[in-house]
């Protein structure tokens, strides 16, 4: 009986092992050449109008592999009460309405220099969104740079699923030079378009924000 339950404890080990490493890609150094750079410029104006009004700013032709995107904010907020203005903005894949843009990280500046970026992996009712980040320091109000970086290993993953499916790339989130999110695997479909809103009672007063996009062809 007690060889019979070593047997066992080892197949349960194996089992697990292999698993993992199923579910794991190996990871590898990746070399990458930048591709095509669009950018795009959005007005402080468009941060003070709520969510139900959400404006879209469409690629001109989808990544379906790697990229990285730049935001550069000089939005400048209300002298008093800058908790309630927020800057929004929700990078999606191609789908006919937003709310259904998923998979989708969505990056909040807040006007008090909390910088919050969250990731929804599948349907917004069958989920919450994981807070990737979530900070005053270093903050976007510190004329630093927020980059975004999507390493593809895979495949992209169908749109608006209702269970998340596996992982097939590697986000890196820096602000400045600092890496705050290192290799975080998340489910990726395509990268098309950008969702600009703010929260009811926005209130910036000057300044753009600046997104540039490079699609990252490897090399």
């Amino acid at each position: 009986m007690l060889a019979i339950a070593l047997l066992l404890v080892i197949v349960a080990i194996e089992s697990s092992v292999l698993a993992f490493r199923m579910a794991t890609p190996p990871q590898q150094a990746p070399y990458f050449t930048e591709g095509r750079e669009t950018v795009f410029r959005v007005s402080y104006d468009l941060f003070n109008q709520p969510i139900s009004n959400d404006t879209e700013y469409s690629l001109n032709s989808n990544i379906n592999g790697s990229w990285r995107i730049t935001i550069q904010s000089t939005v400048v907020p209300p002298p008093v009460n800058s908790r309630k203005s927020e800057a929004q903005i929700a990078i999606a894949p191609e789908y006919p309405t937003e709310n259904l843009s998923i998979p989708t990280i969505i990056v909040q500046m807040r006007g008090d220099n909390l910088l919050r970026i969250e990731y929804y992996a599948q349907d917004w009712e069958n989920s919450y969104g994981f807070v990737l980040y979530n900070s005053t320091s270093p903050g976007w109000m510190d004329e630093q740079n927020v980059t975004l970086t999507f390493v593809s290993f895979g495949p992209p993953v169908p749109i608006n699923p209702q269970i998340a499916p596996r992982p097939n790339g590697n986000l890196t989130i820096a602000i400045g030079s600092t890496v705050v999110v290192l290799n975080y695997m998340i489910s990726w479909a395509n990268l098309a378009s950008f969702y600009v809103y703010g929260l009811l009672g926005s209130q910036f007063t000057a300044g753009t924000v600046t997104l540039t996009t490079t699609e990252l062809e490897p090399g």
